[in-house]
């Protein structure tokens, strides 16, 4: 009987552990799926902010401005789980890394955590793309969910109204920020 139970606690040890080393590969298997698909340029050509749609650095500035864009490549940051990634907004260049936390292949969503970015210093003489600049930054920094489809991606992330109040927002109870590219 003795014997039995040790077997039992055995087999049930080794199914859960079998489980869970299935389970991880098949998150780096969506991961890396998830990376490939990621992998290179990205060139920004809308943003929504809760309910307006604007382009890069608003519709008078379009055209006026550097190609701001996002390259995400598969080289790893040190000896962490990070990649590295750079890229091009109005006016400064930019780098830093992200980790996928998790990728559906399915629905070609996923969720992303971005690192702190650093650029290059340089100003404008128009604020205006310095504002543009931020607002990137920003975005592109609390983006927390990926998808990508068709050759495009958006980062996003998803806000809760103030005390869960609906009053007359067209949002329901939520409003998203959304940066979306077309791969270059």
């Amino acid at each position: 009987m003795k014997k039995i139970s040790i077997l039992l606690m055995s087999f049930t040890i080794i199914s859960c552990s079998t489980s869970n080393q299935t389970s991880l590969e098949s998150l780096n298997t969506q991961r890396l799926t998830a990376f490939s698909n990621l992998e290179g340029t990205w060139i920004l050509k809308n943003v929504l902010m809760g309910d307006a749609m604007d382009a890069p650095c608003g519709f008078m500035n379009e055209g006026k401005v550097k190609e701001m864009n996002v390259t995400f490549t598969s080289e790893k940051v040190a000896e962490t789980d990070r990649i590295h990634m750079y890229g091009q907004s109005s006016v400064n260049g930019f780098m830093g890394g992200y980790t996928i936390l998790s990728y559906d292949a399915d629905t070609k969503t996923g969720k992303i955590k971005f690192e702190s970015l650093v650029s290059t210093k340089m100003a404008s003489v128009d604020s205006a793309f310095m504002d543009c600049e931020n607002r990137y930054f920003s975005y592109l920094e609390i983006a927390e969910d990926f998808k990508i489809e068709n050759g495009k991606l958006q980062l996003s992330k998803t806000y809760s109204l103030a005390n869960g109040d609906t009053g007359s927002s067209p949002f329901d109870n939520r409003y998203n920020n959304v940066l979306y590219f077309d791969k270059k």
